[in-house]
């Protein structure tokens, strides 16, 4: 039974990135062969782009409305736990710009950094695209190759943590017992390059399950075990993932063996859609899933192909929205890296354009968690009626953010962006705590209860 999906959903580009990606390509990049294999466009030829800064400015806050605006939230956001306090809010209805405070200085953003690349991956590399874990003739007798495509929901076993998971390493191994078997596995996980950990990441991450060192090929976004959300992960993702795949065939793993020349996939499976994966990364702030669409716009925007790349990509993305990258650094794509920085401006520019519904980036709505009721907001902002926010969170040891959507009684809503950050985040003597999570959410409470009347005074 052969796994070759010959129906698969080819990639959709945006219509606005047609003529950015055709002048990357008169500038001189090349199809790579692994990269050409897994259907993604490869690492530029050319020398990384240096992003044109385009800056939107924000409305400036405005006293011009119908509602007196007397509630102050003063005492919150300047209380010490607040710590140094950046946000805005502005009714969705109208605009207005009801509080702001260093609206447009870059802070460190920790996981609201998701928000971005769930929007540029969408717009980017379109909802639809699957992304194929490939397996090729090998160059010796007897040999095969498994080539990665950046799934990282790829199943090592029956059941896996990721529910949407379609993909699974048995099912490859099938296909290639169907077509004669093999006695030695070679890998192949070149669509990504460079480290496979980011410099500025804590270990004690990976230790405890928040994240894997990142591969175009791995399985169960490297998890110990593939059915705990927090499992202990992996610093060799590619062998693991070649191992897993010899054992399923009863081979040997031989890193030597490459693809042989002009040669057909023996069998080929694809992972959730894009729109899937970003589904799983906003509810559950999934970090390996964030920072492998993160690279994947980078490479389709002939950015690069490591992590140096990741910044370049999404402010590339970011100018073709007219979203401000003025301060703006993507270090990574989850969030993790202390060298991430934002504003709250850029990051209320992103829910402006989910709340439209533009570049059909609506769908995102639904993928954020709901107080009391669903993701990492579950348990949280218990003064608030259940379910009457909607919001990306974000904790590392430098700040704690929450961005989204209020709905209030009346059913006006309320777009904001608020963090509380340490006052020197480059230092490393400093860190966060659960009392600066609670002065956030005294803060987010505080603005849902003044409503329409919020005043930045």
């Amino acid at each position: 039974m052969s796994t070759q999906q010959t129906d698969a959903p080819g990639r959709r580009r945006a219509p606005w990135l047609v003529a950015l990606l055709a002048i990357a390509l008169v500038a001189g990049l090349a199809l790579g062969a692994g990269v050409a294999r897994a259907g993604l466009l490869p690492e530029a030829a050319a020398p990384t782009p240096t992003p044109t800064e385009v800056v939107v400015p924000h409305p400036t806050v405005t006293t011009d409305s119908s509602t007196p605006r007397t509630c102050s939230i003063a005492d919150d956001v300047t209380s010490a736990d607040a710590l140094d306090f950046h946000g805005i809010v502005e009714r969705a209805d109208t605009g207005e710009v009801l509080f702001a405070r260093q609206e447009n200085e870059a802070t460190p953003t920790a996981s609201v950094m998701k928000l971005v690349t769930a929007v540029t991956a969408l717009t980017t590399l379109g909802a639809d695209t699957r992304l194929p874990t490939t397996v090729y003739p090998g160059t010796e007798a007897g040999s095969v190759v498994i080539v990665g495509g950046g799934d990282p929901t790829l199943r090592s076993q029956t059941t896996s943590y990721y529910a949407s998971a379609t993909a699974s390493i048995s099912e490859l191994a099938d296909a290639v017992t169907e077509a004669g078997g093999a006695t030695t596995v070679g890998y192949d996980d070149s669509l990504f390059t460079g480290d496979t950990w980011q410099s500025s990441w804590n270990d004690a991450d990976r230790i405890d399950g928040s994240t894997s060192a990142i591969s175009a090929l791995m399985i169960d976004a490297g998890r110990a075990d593939p059915t705990t959300e927090y499992s202990p992960r992996t610093l060799t993702p590619s062998e693991d993932a070649a191992d897993a795949f010899a054992n399923a065939l009863g081979a040997d793993v031989d890193d030597s063996i490459t693809i042989e020349p002009d040669s057909e996939p023996i069998a080929e499976v694809w992972s959730p859609t894009i729109e899937q994966l970003v589904e799983t990364m906003l509810l559950d702030s999934d970090n390996v899933i964030a920072e492998v669409l993160a690279r994947l716009v980078a490479i389709e925007l002939g950015a690069g192909s490591d992590f140096d790349a990741v910044d370049a990509g999404q402010q590339l993305a970011l100018d073709a929205l007219d979203v401000s990258t003025a301060g703006f650094v993507g270090a990574d794509g989850s969030g993790l890296s202390r060298d991430n920085r934002g504003s709250a401006a850029t990051i209320v520019g992103l829910l402006e354009l989910i709340d439209a519904g533009e570049h059909d980036l609506g769908v995102l709505r639904d993928y954020l968690p709901q107080n009391m009721q669903s993701g990492t907001l579950e348990t949280r902002l218990d003064g608030v009626p259940d379910g009457a926010v909607q919001a990306k969170t974000g904790y590392t040891d430098q700040v704690y953010a929450l961005a989204g959507f209020m709905v209030l009684p009346d059913g006006t809503q309320l777009t904001f962006a608020i963090l509380a950050a340490v006052p020197d985040p480059d230092s490393d003597a400093t860190t966060t705590s659960l009392a600066n999570r609670n002065a956030l959410d005294a803060a987010a409470t505080a603005i849902y209860d003044c409503g329409v009347e919020l005043t930045n005074r």
